[in-house]
């Protein structure tokens, strides 16, 4: 091949090269056995000699036309076509649509379509697009050329080749007709309309109360969302990621394509979801520097299909943003999600009957095999699915579990923070402000030395609610989460407004009691049929006929529920359709809960007890009924758990058992008296619990569970004899136990600290966060665990100045913005970890360079991923780092990366990269590293090994694609090179080029079947391994 000229990139002529050579192999197939055109041929479409052409003509065009063009933006220009070209993979437009390929304009037609991802990946100006689209038809013209030279010669073959290039593809099936320029333009304005209308309606949020006397008013994701944290579930023995310490939900969802996220009643899932719709959309449209930055998003409430069709692809346009689907281009959707850019968030599995939610799983299951490239995000209660849910239909969708953890002392602070913010805003009196501040600080106070109490708020809803209450009681706690929302009604029914003298002049003659009374019957009848939302229409009707007996009866229902609407923050109609739904589906529940106890319908909720949608509904009626009612509850309960004969049966008795013992948990007196030890010794039958999700409702029952769950000891004979797994039943134990929390339940987690197994670790750490990772936990209970190869996930710096008490970690990772070092203070936290070996900075974009690892004598493995800050390596000269793992994420607002040269002293042997910089050689890499084992991943046009040379203690090296012969000659002169590990060597033939290493193993992977003999026959005296499947631990580039 021709010298690489400088202004003409290796990745722009790696592209081209790649189409001449599929145009040249194609001629040469069919002039065998005509030698004089075969000559004809290789003199007009020889590979190197047109891609010499090429590299000239399109310096020229450098130094013509964009000679005042920085060379950084040059070379971005070049990045962006050569990813154009390879991204509508020309070389197979030869068989597949020849007659686009012989004509310039409808080539660069379609690779400026094709390549459109590619184009807005590189943030060029103004004058950069216009040096991209003059480079882009530039190269178009020439490989136009170069067809047309093959389709001429094979014009004379007519009588054996069916004609042209056009002709052969004519004959064999239609030409697909290419959209035009104007049907390609139209859906990239719609994209842009549909991000900005998702961005705008999704920007905001409710925060229960911030404006008084209101329904709840919407504040500003950016300013006043706290991130939650979310725990995704073990998998077993083969799972090495503990995430139990809770994890920053962004990078975690960003990083799986298919998430079931798991949260209970109050947790955010909507709210969370909606975040991910909007700052995915905001991504993409403001050049934001998050995961899923080219992620189109579409948010999906199942909450609108309770029945009928769910939405084909085509129709999500009209569910996410409706008011733009008749301006939807045809076949765009399916588009977005066959090419993996497309996110559906699908919020509500646990809103709909079971039935109907088996309709979802499969409706799910249908979209993942279609468009398996495609993201997900799956919202839902726990109790509303299977533990194989829904993975366990054919073609399973292989979705990865994620929790929605509880507050934590850190995460009350910050949605209590940020409540007081938007309270804050509202208020123009200086005196006020001051209060509010002096209230926040007094509630997280309060908070801190009243457990009890804080076990109410564990999630936001209900801690938005402590705020509001508290700012109204004058710093009041509430001891209940009943007496919570009791207060809560009397907040959102208007009492504010008497309690400052606000007079309302539109609000009916209706007391709070009659109001309640209202709303309680209208709830039941929503719970009775299953509803989250009613007609407007409906809605009037229920409310005049819930009227009956009360002092306003014959109030006219339509400003009756008008009034609801406007005067009490408890329902709300829906601008799209009109319909009418609770503010939050608790209200729904706790209200309906009151009608069930007040009208003596204990018996359908007994009756209808295995619906998971009324555990809610169950647990505040036992908390509002009195004594006796509570004993018939409960009685009832166990009464009908007796009843039951079949296997299906006493899973649903064991069922009744578990909520019988959470509602107790509610009922402060009961009558009959002997009905508590009744339900406690139905409970202990059912020890240890047999899911997470039983250990969660038997911990509802209260501290009494705590000497009902066994030991270690105890726990390995139970596992023995019913044939369970030992950890996971070990993992039901500490969860219930940490879900109790207190020092009995401290001590009995503590026996478990020798259990090893990864899912009982990460309850253990789950655990942790329980007790706010207090230091002595960590001291006394996780420095006796063996962590082993197990990988700890850590994204705020609290734990990690905590790290030092866990003695056999070994491995850590960082996710997100989380400093390695506080400089001023002179504390290192991982230096204060003995064993600490391999550590990874995954998206961490406040750490420029790596002096906090100073001390970190232990380390021997650095990984560097996602969007990264990092510039300056230098400090692993002054450690013993053996091997870097080098991936980062080029940024939208520059392309800065980290600086090679800073490794200059390092005792690296092993590297592995996908480095920019080293797609034209590896000369910006020290010559002093000590390399062993080199891996290059970045595409086979992206690296270049020009240089590897200078590494003569290189044993292995591993790349992408068939060696140049330049390469080839470098790679010969690695005295000790013993391993060539290649991916994706394409075209096979290419790789007679390796014959002069004959004392090299060559190891080839993602070769298929039919391309093994030709692999052998290339490299007829080598040493080959040849494998169709790629290694697990090997990241195949994306195209």
């Amino acid at each position: 091949m021709a010298p690489l000229v400088d202004p003409v990139s290796s990745a722009l002529l790696g592209a081209l090269s790649a189409t001449f050579s599929a145009l040249y192999e194609w001629g040469v197939a069919r002039t065998a056995g005509r030698q004089t055109q075969k000559r004809r041929l290789r003199a007009a479409t020889e590979p190197d000699r047109l891609l010499a052409e090429a590299g000239g003509e399109l310096t020229e065009l450098k130094r013509a036309e964009f000679a005042g063009m920085p060379d950084g933006d040059w070379a971005a220009v070049q990045d962006a076509v050569a990813e154009s070209l390879r991204a509508a993979t020309i070389p197979e437009l030869v068989e597949s649509a020849p007659d686009v390929l012989v004509r310039a304009d409808p080539l660069r037609e379609r690779v400026e379509s094709a390549g459109r991802g590619a184009l807005a990946s590189a943030v060029l100006d103004d004058r950069g697009r216009a040096a991209y689209q003059r480079l882009l038809l530039q190269s178009c013209k020439k490989i136009a050329k170069a067809a047309q030279a093959v389709d001429e010669m094979m014009r004379e073959l007519h009588a054996e080749t069916a004609g042209s290039v056009k002709e052969i593809k004519v004959a064999v099936d239609d030409i697909t007709e290419q959209p035009d320029r104007r049907e390609r333009q139209r859906a990239n304005d719609f994209e842009r309309a549909h991000l900005r209308y998702i961005a705008e309606d999704n920007a905001t949020f409710e925060l229960f109360q911030v404006s008084v006397g209101r329904a709840p008013a919407r504040y500003a994701f950016d300013r006043f969302y706290a991130i939650p944290s979310i725990a995704r579930l073990h998998r077993g023995d083969a799972d090495t990621e503990l995430t139990g310490t809770g994890t920053d939900g962004a990078n975690a969802i960003g990083a799986a394509r298919r998430v079931l996220l798991l949260g209970g009643a109050g947790a955010g899932k909507t709210t969370f979801l909606r975040w991910l719709a909007y700052t995915a959309a905001a991504s993409v449209g403001e050049r934001r520097e998050l995961p899923w930055r080219d992620a189109v998003p579409f948010f999906i409430p199942l909450r609108q299909f309770p029945d009928g069709v769910l939405p084909e692809p085509e129709d999500l346009v009209r569910v996410a943003a409706g008011v733009l689907a008749g301006e939807q281009p045809r076949g765009w959707v399916s588009a977005l999600l066959r090419t993996g850019r497309a996110m559906l968030l699908v919020d509500g599995v646990d809103e709909l009957l079971p039935a109907r939610r088996d309709k979802v799983r499969r409706w799910l299951a249908d979209l993942v095999r279609a468009y398996p490239d495609a993201r997900y995000v799956v919202s839902t209660r726990p109790s509303a699915v299977e533990d194989d849910w829904p993975a366990a239909q054919p073609n399973g969708a292989g979705f990865l579990r994620f929790e929605l953890l509880p507050l934590s002392s850190n995460g009350l602070r910050s949605v209590i923070g940020h409540w007081y913010d938007a309270a804050r805003d509202l208020e123009t009196e200086r005196e006020q402000q001051e209060w509010l501040t002096n209230c926040e600080q007094r509630l997280v106070r309060d908070l801190s030395t009243r457990p009890k109490v804080r076990t109410l708020v564990s999630s936001p809803l209900l801690c938005s609610l402590l705020c509001a209450l508290y700012r109204r009681e004058n710093m009041y706690l509430p001891q209940s989460r009943k007496e919570l929302l009791d207060k809560a009604l009397e907040l959102l029914l208007g009492q504010w407004d008497d309690r400052r003298g606000v007079r309302v002049e539109d609000q009916l003659r209706m007391s709070n009691n009659e109001k309640i009374i209202l709303l309680e019957r209208f709830a039941a009848h929503m719970v009775r049929n299953s509803e989250l939302m009613v007609d407007r229409g409906d809605a009037e009707k229920r409310f005049g006929r819930a009227m009956s007996g009360l002092r306003s009866q014959g109030t006219d229902a339509t400003k009756v529920v008008q009034h609801m609407l406007e005067r009490t923050g408890l329902l709300r109609e829906r601008d799209t359709d009109g319909k009418i739904a609770f503010v939050h589906r608790t209200f729904r529940d706790f209200l309906a809960a009151g009608e069930f106890v007040k009208a003596g319908e204990l018996g359908y909720l007994i009756e209808h007890a295995h619906d998971d949608s009324l555990n809610e509904v169950l647990f505040m009626a036992a908390a509002q009924a009195r004594a006796r009612e509570a004993g018939a509850l409960l009685g009832g309960l166990l009464e009908r758990a007796t009843k039951r004969v079949t296997r299906k049966d006493h899973q649903v008795a064991n069922r009744l058992v578990l909520l019988a013992a959470a509602c107790l948990g509610h009922v402060d007196v009961i009558d009959p008296e002997q009905v508590r030890p009744d339900v406690l010794e139905a409970v202990r039958r059912l020890i240890p619990p047999g899911s997470l999700q039983d250990a969660e409702m038997l911990a509802r029952a209260g501290s009494f569970v705590v000497d009902l769950l066994p030991e270690p000891i105890e726990v390995g004979k139970y596992a023995e004899q019913a044939g369970s797994n030992r950890d996971q039943v070990a993992a039901n134990v500490i969860r219930a136990l940490a879900m109790v929390g207190g020092e009995e339940a401290w001590e009995k987690i503590r026996a478990f600290t020798g259990t090893h197994g990864g899912v009982v670790i990460d309850e253990l750490l789950r655990a942790w966060r329980q007790y706010d990772y207090s230091d002595d936990y960590a001291r006394t209970l996780l420095s006796n665990v063996d962590f082993g190869a197990l990988v700890l996930k850590v994204h705020r710096w609290d734990v990690l100045t905590r790290l030092r008490h866990l003695r056999t970690l070994t491995a850590v990772q960082l996710i997100g913005d989380v400093a390695l070092g506080a400089h001023t203070e002179g504390r290192f936290p991982l230096a204060e970890m003995p064993n600490l070996h391999d550590l990874e900075m995954r998206s961490n974009e406040v750490v420029s360079d790596l002096s906090g690892l100073t001390g970190c004598r232990a380390l021997r493995t650095l990984r560097v991923s996602g969007y990264s800050a990092l510039r300056d390596m230098s400090m692993l000269a002054e450690l013993d780092v053996e091997e870097l793992h080098l991936h980062p994420t080029p940024q939208f607002r520059n392309r800065r990366v980290p600086e090679l040269g800073t490794l200059t002293g390092s005792r690296l042997r092993r590297l592995s990269t996908n480095h920019p910089k080293l797609a034209s050689g590896l000369h910006p890499l020290p010559a002093d590293l000590p390399l062993e084992e080199l891996t290059l991943d970045a595409r086979a046009e992206q690296r270049s090994l020009l240089g590897v040379d200078r590494f003569p203690a290189l044993q292995a090296v591993t790349a992408n694609g068939v060696p140049s012969l330049d390469e080839v000659r470098a790679l010969g002169g690695l005295p000790v090179l013993r391993r060539l590990v290649l991916h994706d060597a394409r075209p096979v033939d290419d790789l007679v080029r390796l014959r002069p290493l004959d004392s090299v193993r060559v190891e080839l992977f993602g070769v298929r079947r039919s391309e093994q003999n030709a692999v052998r026959a290339a490299l007829p005296d080598a040493v080959v391994h040849v494998s169709e499947n790629e290694p697990p631990d090997f990241a195949v580039p994306a195209r």
